[in-house]
């Protein structure tokens, strides 16, 4: 009998389809690339040639030099496929380049050449439109020699991996999750990793949830050096408070959110976000937010994530928030959220055509 992990992802390669891009050096570069029925080559105006192509899972080349693999050194972003589109795309694209120029690593195509291949891509694995699909483009430094220094890595290397998804069983967004606290691995201040660089180092997150060691709870809490709430290990999160007379006046109800000092602008959390003052809602952004301000009466808590979408939280470590079950703020957050991934301005069809692509990247982001 296969262990449950392999026939997950068993059932994740099977559809999914690698676009991967990277320069060419004869004796360094993996062998596929140099068969040109495979690949093509491509001016990227570098000193190396390039070229790039479209995979399955189990035949996409990667440098064992690479210093995404090495070091960690490179930039990625996760988008959804959902209801036929491939939603807030052009958010995900623009934050990339921004993470990349941070850690100034040069993406070798211009956004909307990217955004081709991504959807090219895409419909190769040819999702239905009821499938779930996620996409990992990840920009690293590419491949380079085994010291660490930036200036011996030739030329990036860029790939995106595209198949299904499914982060949390889909009776969870009916019932709620608990998740757990993790109080040894703290998250870093922006003077260390700039958690708004959407950087591969998720070691410190990886830490955390090796210390929960909760196989029951699928999240789990990190705090910042002085004990506040940061985020989730991989998921924003959101306090509700709701205060007397919530129910006539929706003033009454507040959302928390802790600081970007500490946390990723989420992509979700800014829609969210949007919807909450939309419905006429506070929206705060706290910097010293406490574990023990999520539980109790009239509190209500949920993460939100590219993956996750909007997941209610209804116990902190075995303390149970509110009465412990889904509530009516969070539900409807969640149907707001529902509305936008089926609205067709927050994405691009799966069938877009070039014209199509050009037009969706020209319009002005739909998150205010």
């Amino acid at each position: 009998m296969l262990h449950p992990v392999v026939t997950e992802l068993r059932q994740i390669s099977e559809k999914a389809r690698v676009f991967v891009s990277m320069p060419y050096i004869e004796g360094l570069t993996p062998r596929i690339f140099g068969d040109l029925e495979r690949v093509e080559a491509v001016d990227c105006g570098e000193c190396v040639p390039r070229r790039h192509g479209i995979f399955r899972m189990d035949e996409a080349p990667l440098s064992p030099l690479d210093h995404g693999g090495l070091y960690g050194d490179a930039v990625f972003e996760g988008i959804l496929v959902i209801n036929g589109r491939i939603f807030t795309l052009k958010e995900h694209l623009e934050r990339l380049y921004v993470s990349a120029e941070r850690m100034m690593i040069r993406i070798p195509y211009d956004m909307a050449t990217l955004a081709r291949f991504i959807l090219r891509t895409v419909q190769a694995v040819g999702f239905s439109q009821e499938e779930k699909g996620y996409l990992r483009p990840v920009l690293t430094r590419g491949f380079g020699n085994l010291g660490i220094h930036p200036s011996k890595c030739v030329a990036p290397t860029f790939y995106c991996i595209a198949s299904t998804i499914r982060l949390y069983p889909p009776e969870k967004y009916e019932v709620g999750i608990e998740i757990s606290i993790a109080r040894n691995a703290r998250r870093a201040t922006r003077q260390f990793v700039d958690p708004n660089i959407k950087s591969n180092n998720y070691l410190n997150n990886i830490f955390a949830l090796i210390e929960t060691k909760d196989q029951e709870r699928l999240e789990t809490l990190m705090l910042t050096p002085g004990g506040a709430v940061a985020e989730a290990s991989a998921d924003n999160i959101f306090v509700i408070e709701r205060l007397p007379g919530w129910l006539e006046d929706p003033s009454q109800v507040t959302l928390k959110t802790p600081s970007p000092e500490y946390c990723l602008v989420g992509i979700t959390r800014n829609i969210v976000m949007m919807e909450a003052r939309r419905a006429g809602y506070r929206v705060e952004e706290v910097p010293d937010m406490l574990p023990i301000d999520m539980v109790g009466a009239e509190r209500e808590v949920f993460l939100t994530g590219t993956g996750a979408g909007l997941m209610p939280v209804i116990g902190v470590k075995g303390v149970p928030v509110g009465d412990g079950l889904v509530g009516p703020i969070t539900r409807n957050l969640l149907e707001a959220l529902q509305r936008n991934m089926a609205d067709p301005r927050f994405g691009l069809a799966l069938n877009a055509t070039d014209e199509d692509l050009e037009a969706y990247l020209a319009r002005p982001s739909p998150i205010v």
